[in-house]
């Protein structure tokens, strides 16, 4: 008898919580709530579901693909970023290719540093640091670009550790080791 009455209530609660305008699937959400956006922008000329991106890590490194899978195409960069103790951007880098696959690195430093400022990268075994000027910034980020030659190949190949400095309006300077540890892996998987 207990187990019956307790099997009625639950049906009862579960048509409760199912019926009416506030069925599962149509609840509505107070004002001020939204979908989140996907973090992948597709691009306008393929399909919603015709796009994938695959992240995977690597040993201080991530490889970032995005596909387009109607027209079989795929795009893959490799990233290291490092934060502050707020969780804000302090630097990072990727390895991405340019329409005729000729390797550069993208340097991001927060937008603070400004347009026209320079980001020293101080390489194993050089004694002159390579200076790469930050060309345009937007609210958030400014973003320099350097070929990847043979002194970046070799540092690569070596799995080096590169020094990382710039500096703020302030006078502080920022200054970071950034070890291209994992990079010759995550690149041995891009096919």
């Amino acid at each position: 008898m207990v187990k019956q009455a307790v099997f009625v209530v639950a049906m009862c609660m579960t048509c409760l919580v199912l019926s009416g305008p506030h069925g599962v699937g149509q609840e509505q959400a107070p004002s001020g709530y939204r979908i989140k956006p996907s973090e992948v922008a597709v691009p306008p000329d393929v399909k919603l579901g015709e796009y994938q991106r695959t992240t995977r890590p690597f040993e201080n490194w991530t490889l970032i693909c995005d596909e387009n899978l109607q027209a079989r195409k795929r795009v893959c960069n490799i990233s290291q970023s490092f934060i502050d103790q707020a969780q804000a951007l302090v630097f990072s880098w990727s390895l991405a290719a340019d329409d005729k696959g000729k390797p550069f690195m993208i340097l991001r430093a927060p937008s603070a540093t400004g347009a026209g400022s320079k980001l020293s990268l101080k390489f194993a075994g050089r004694k002159q640091p390579v200076d790469v000027q930050l060309q345009a910034c937007d609210a958030s980020v400014c973003v320099g670009y350097v070929p990847v030659g043979p002194v970046l190949r070799e540092q690569i190949g070596k799995e080096t550790t590169v020094q990382v400095s710039y500096s703020l309006p302030s006078g502080a300077t920022v200054s970071l080791d950034a070890p291209f540890k994992g990079l010759k892996s995550a690149l041995s998987t891009i096919k």
